[in-house]
This record gives structure tokens, sequence and C-alpha cells, in this order.
């Protein structure tokens, strides 16, 4: 046999239509432009949660009962051995009233009632008041059980600072204080003494603190009362400067300074417009000369100078000559030559005694205009520093009469305090003859507790039933999400968005297609659940992809025994039903199935049609199905994966689609088989079968690969044997699909 070269193109993938698939019992199919695929994220939705809480409910169950069971059991083992009992006591916080000192009212402001409560709070639990309990030889403390059970004080002192509670009562003055031990007449004996130590310190503390307060008042009112009289004394002084300057204590009299200080503010403003007015003619002027320009009077000073008068005489004298003696001798006699170059030598120097003298005319003009600036300057700051002198002398008077005002106010103040001082010291020896100073007060006292605090069955129950709860559900979703096997639609969208064909039931779940044989239960158990599902992945095979065009198709799967030989023959069986003519070829050489199923012979087939298409016709053989033909497969060729791989194989693919509709293969798994992935690039699309609970989202991510890698069409995944116990898919639609069908239910369809 001769094998050709590869040489044929691969058939490229193609755009397939857009429409929503939906699974029965699975989630909906999104509609989009491509292919519709299972879009369901990773996520676990509410359905995914029931399932699994559904498939382990014999565990919560077990679990929520074995909680129940110890609850109780452990309730009666701590009420019998470790029982605590709880006294309390409440006290009632009366604030005593406090002389505010800061106040310029003299009133007596309630302090803090928050603050106050926390306070008394944290010094009930304080570490010197529980030494001072337990060292009192008297107190009643240390004749109760709890104090026997300690070596030592500083051992006594840890506990009950570990188990004697304080805590606020909310929007009130009470403190509730109470005490947790296994002897309830021990509790009830240290909340009181306690208590009553502590109500006895704060007495105390509070009289200390209001003689302290009425002794700092008595201090504080002889300092008032003597800065009072300073201040008398400060008055008197800034009163008597301020008249000797003629300005009296409403600083609404005119004074000599005033009148003056407005004078020489006129008498400035005017110097400081000359000033400006000499500024301007001096740059003025030095713009000029920059500019080469001469101002009239320069042209003036330059005219009346000497040398230069002297000069233009001899020139004008010269000129006079010349032109006699050129009149007289001609140009060219020597004698006008002669007095022509004396009269150029004069003008020149006339020139030069002009340059000297616009020199000199321009220098004294703006030592001239200059000097009348510095004098309108120096005459504007004498006046400038006098002004400055008496708007000091105003600024002291200023200072002196608000210092006089400040001392004014300070001296109301001084008085308002003395008599505050004096308003509150009568307060407080009258709220001394009135109240009692402890501030706190019993508002109940503790009782024996007759039931313990510790343990309660309604707490402990719930706990320990939560417990179980928490237990059992944490032990359902960790075997749900260590359990990598495909089960449902949402474990492939895990692996990528891939198109989901349809859900076809485990035989062992569909009592109708008992006795009929599992390749064609499509056609000896038309009305069964998996019969049904056939048909609806047939359908969803027309929709996702054209079969107009998609006329040749590869069934295959990634493991052996995945169902892939069954769901190959009742799709070609489904489409030949359904009036196509469909050619069945099997191309699984290691093991051929086809023949077996239909009952056909094998000594020729698919191998020795790819050699020779002249055998085509006498070796299809048909079945039972109608419109249905199978091409076996024949002797194994040595060869096989070239033979796929060469021309031969398209050639027979265009041979068969001359006489039939659709060519389906079914060929051996894809990661086992070679033949199977060179086989799938060369036809119009491929189905891949994927059995529940068999395969794994890693072997479903290979094969996946695998076909992208050998760039074939996949057109979409069928999910096999889908169990409908435990959790599945199936379970009430196999039942509704029944009742349904044979119309046992009385509702509307």
């Amino acid at each position: 046999m001769t094998t050709l070269p590869q040489t044929t193109p691969l058939r490229l993938p193609r755009p397939a239509p857009s429409g929503p698939l939906t699974i029965p019992g699975g989630p909906v199919m999104p509609s989009g432009g491509m292919v519709a695929q299972v879009q369901v994220g990773s996520q676990m939705t509410g359905a995914d949660v029931w399932r699994v809480i559904r498939s382990n409910m014999w565990l919560i169950i077990l679990m929520v009962v074995v909680g129940a069971a110890s609850g109780y059991g452990l309730n009666y083992w701590l009420k019998l051995y470790h029982s605590r009992y709880t006294a309390t006591g409440v006290l009632q916080v009366v604030t005593p009233e406090t002389a505010d000192l800061l106040s310029p009212i003299a009133t007596i402001a309630p302090s803090d009632l928050t603050t106050d409560l926390k306070t008394h709070a944290v010094l009930l639990r304080d570490a010197s008041l529980v030494t001072q309990v337990l060292q009192n030889p008297d107190s009643e403390i240390r004749t109760t059980a709890w104090f026997r059970d300690f070596r030592s004080i500083q051992e006594a002192k840890q506990d009950l600072r570990d188990n004697l509670e304080v805590a606020i009562q909310p929007e009130s003055r009470l403190l509730r204080v109470s005490m947790t031990y296994n002897d309830p007449n021990s509790c009830q004996v240290i909340v009181t003494a306690i208590a009553e130590q502590y109500i006895k310190n704060q007495k105390e503390i509070n009289q200390n603190k209001e003689y302290d307060r009425h002794r700092d008042l008595e201090g504080r009112l002889v300092k008032e009362e003597m800065s009072l009289k300073a201040v008398n004394g400060e008055i008197a002084d800034k009163e008597s400067e301020l008249n000797s300057n003629g300005v009296s204590g409403t600083m609404n009299k005119i004074s000599a300074k005033d009148m003056e200080l407005s004078q020489l503010l006129q008498s400035s403003l005017a110097q400081q417009l000359e000033l400006d007015a000499a500024n301007d003619a001096l740059a003025s002027l030095r713009r000029q000369i920059d500019a080469n320009q001469d101002p009239p009077k320069v042209a003036a000073l330059i005219a009346a100078d000497p040398e230069v008068a002297m000069y233009r005489q001899l020139v004008n004298a010269l000129e006079l000559a010349t032109s006699e003696a050129l009149e007289n001798l001609g140009p060219e006699h020597n004698s006008v030559k002669e007095l022509q170059a004396r009269q150029k030598l004069l003008e020149g120097k006339l020139a030069m005694a002009k340059a000297g003298a616009q020199t000199r005319c321009r220098m004294e003009i703006l030592e001239e205009t200059g000097e009348k600036a510095s004098l309108a300057q120096r005459s504007l700051d004498q006046m400038s520093k006098r002004i400055e002198a008496l708007k000091g002398d105003m600024a002291h008077l200023t200072d002196v009469m608000t210092d006089l005002l400040e001392k004014q106010s300070e001296k109301e103040g001084y008085e308002a305090k003395i008599r505050l001082i004096n308003d509150q010291l009568s307060q407080i020896d009258s709220y001394a003859v009135k109240h009692d100073f402890s501030g706190v007060d019993w508002a109940a006292r503790p009782e024996r507790p007759e039931q313990p605090s510790f343990p309660q069955l309604k707490v402990i129950m719930p706990l320990t039933i939560a417990l179980g709860l928490v237990i059992a559900l944490g032990i359902a979703f960790l075997r749900e999400l260590l359990d990598t096997s495909i089960r449902s639609p949402r474990d492939i969208s895990r692996v990528g968005n891939m198109n989901v064909l349809g859900m076809i039931p485990h035989e062992d779940d569909d009592p109708q297609s008992a006795g009929a044989r599992l390749p064609v239960v499509i056609f000896e158990a038309p009305h069964s659940m998996m019969a049904e599902q056939l048909r609806q992945v047939r359908t969803r095979l027309q929709h996702s992809s054209s079969l107009d065009t998609t006329r040749s198709i590869l069934i295959t799967s990634p493991s052996p025994s995945d169902g892939k030989s069954t769901i190959a023959c009742n799709l070609a069986s489904g489409l030949a039903l359904n009036g196509r003519r469909i050619l069945l070829v099997d191309a699984n050489f290691r093991r051929p199935e086809l023949h077996r199923i239909f009952n056909l012979s094998n000594e020729q087939g698919f191998a020795d049609v790819l050699n020779s298409l002249d055998l085509f016709e006498s070796t299809v053989q048909e079945t039972q199905v109608p419109n249905l033909y199978v091409l076996p497969c024949g002797p194994k060729p040595t060869n096989a994966t070239e033979l796929l791989e060469s021309q031969l194989l398209i050639d027979f693919i265009e041979r068969a689609l001359e006489e039939f509709d659709h060519v389906i293969f079914d060929s051996g798994p894809l990661l086992f088989v070679s033949e199977t992935v060179a086989l799938a690039p060369r036809v119009d699309g491929v189905v891949t079968v994927v059995r529940a609970r068999a395969n794994s989202r890693g072997v479903l991510s290979r094969m996946r690969d695998s076909l992208r890698q050998v760039k074939a069409e996949h057109l979409g995944i069928v999910l096999n044997a889908v169990r409908a116990q435990g959790g599945g898919y199936y379970g009430r639609n196999i039942r509704t699909y029944y009742e349904y069908q044979s119309g046992g239910s009385d509702r509307a369809a």
C-alpha cells in the first residue's frame, strides 16, 4: 500500500451562528455572536449550594444531632463539676456639685456624668481598693470559702481582679458590681465588702477635696484683691501721662501734636510734588543728552562761549579772504590753496571748541537740575523725620490709652472674680451643711444567688449545634472543592467556555430505556428520557453549527469507556430518523464496535475503502434504522495514522458526501489514539463525549488543548451518564418528564 504525502489542507474552523441553547435541568445557555457557550462563572450559585447540601444531608443531620447531644452532655457535666454563681449589687452615683472657678458667672456646674461613671467603674476594680479590703483583718471577706482557697493575699487579689466585674448601666447613673464564684455566699460577701469600702473611701476623698477647694478659693480671693490694687495704681499713672500730653481718657480732644502732624503732612505732600517735578526734569534732560539732543539752553550757552566766538570770527574772516582770492587769482593759485587749507584748519578747531563747550554746558545743566532735586529730597526727608517722630509720639499715646482701657477691663474682671469667689465660698459652706460627700451609695444590695450563672443550656446547646452544623457544611463543601470530576456544565465552565450540546442521563436512572440496546435507544425506546435528551442534542447541534455546511462530524472522547460509540450511533440514528441519509463510519481501528452493535460483517471496511474507493458501494451496509448506513472498520491497517493524514481521507469524504447528507466518524479516545488526532482537523466538526464522574477537569482541559493545537472545529460537548441521585441534575427532571408524558399531572401544560 502506498502512503501519500501530507499535502491536503486542514479544514479551518468556521464561525457558528448565534442562538441561545438551554440544557434541561441545568443553567440557561446565553446567546451571543458565537456558538452559545456555558458562561456560568466559577463561583457557586444558590442551586449549587443547595445541591451540595442535599447530597450531604445525612452528614448534616448526623452532625446536628451529635452537636445537640454533645451540648446537653457538656451542660450536665459543667453544671455538676464546674458550676458558677454570680452575685450582683447596684450602686448609684450621686455626682457632687463642684464650683466652676473659670466661669465668669457665679454658678455651680455639675461634672460630666459619663466621665464620672467610667471613673468609678475603674476605681472599683483598682488594685489599691482590693488590697485595702483583703488586708483589713475585720473584713468579712476573710471568713469566706473563697478567701480560704488561696495561700496568699496576692493570689486572692489576682483572682478578685479577674472575676470582679463592674458595668455601667446605659442611660442611667447606676453601676452593676458582680462577682462570680462556685460558692454563692462568698459572692454576696465579696460584692458587699468591696462596695462598702469604696463608698467609705469616696466620702473621705470628697471631704478632703471640698476642704482643699475651700482653702484654694480663699487663697485666690487674696490674690485677686492684690491684683486689683496693683491695677488701680497702673490706671492712675497712665491717666496722669495722658493728661500731661493734652489727651483725655476718652481720646476725643485734639492736642497740639495732632495739629502739627496735620500741617506737616500737607507740607510733605507739596514737597513731594516738587521733588517729583525735579526728578522728572532731570530724567527728561538725561534722555535728551543720551539721544544726543541738546536743550535750547545748551545751544545758547555754546553760542556765548568765548573760545567758540573767537574761532567763529577767524573762520568768517578767512572765508571772506578766500572768496576774494578766488575771484582775483583763480582756484589754482597757490595763495588760494593756502587760504583754503587754513580755513579747513580753523573750521576743525571751531568744531572742537563747540564739542568741548557742548560737554561743559550739558554737565552744568545736569548739575544744576540735580542740585534742585537733591534740595527737594533733603527738605522732604527732614519733614518725614519730623512726621515719624510725631507719629511715634502719637503711637505711644495710643498705646498708653489702649493699656489704660485694658487695665480698666482687668479691673472689672478682678472685681467680678472677687464677687464670684465670695459667692462660691458661700455656696460651698451651704452645700457642706445639706449634703453627704460620698457621691456613691447603694441602689440595690447584692442577694445570695440561688441558680448558677454558668452553665446555661440555652447558650451551650445552640453553640454545639451550630458547631456541628459548621463542621458538617465544612466537610461537605471541602468534598465538593476537592472533587475535580466532571459532573455538570458548571464543572465544564471551570475549564473554559465550551459549548454544551446536552446531558444524557445514566441508563440506570431511566426506567423506560431498560430492555433497549443503549447504542440505538433513540430508535428502540423513542419515548424514554434518554431518547428525548438525544433528540435535544441533535436539535442543538443543528442550531449551533449549520448542518448544511457541517457534513462530516467526528465523535470522540477524552478517555475510553466514555460512551462515544453510544452517542455516535444514537446521534446518527437521530439524524437518520429526521430524514437525512447518514453514513456512520467506524474509524476506531483499535477497538471497532459498530459491526457488533448493528450485527454486520467486518471482513472489509473503512481501511479498505481508503485504499480503493471502488470498494465503497460494496462495503457500506444498511441497518435496521431507516436512512442509516454503516461502514465498519474492517481489518486494522498497519499505517492507519498515515492514511488519515493523506489525500485518501479527503477523497473518501467527498465520495461519501455524494450519496449521503452526513458522514459521522466514530473514533478512538482523543488523548490516547493518534488516528483520532489526525482525523479531527480534516472533518467539518468534532463532538466530544465526556462521561460524568469518570473524567476530571484536567483531562477535559488537555482534550480542549489538543483540539486547539490541531485547529479542529469543536462543535460541543455531550455530558454522558449524568446520575440522578447524590445531588445530580436529573432526579426531579426525569420524574417530571414521565408525569407530563403520561398526563398524570392536572396542572396546565
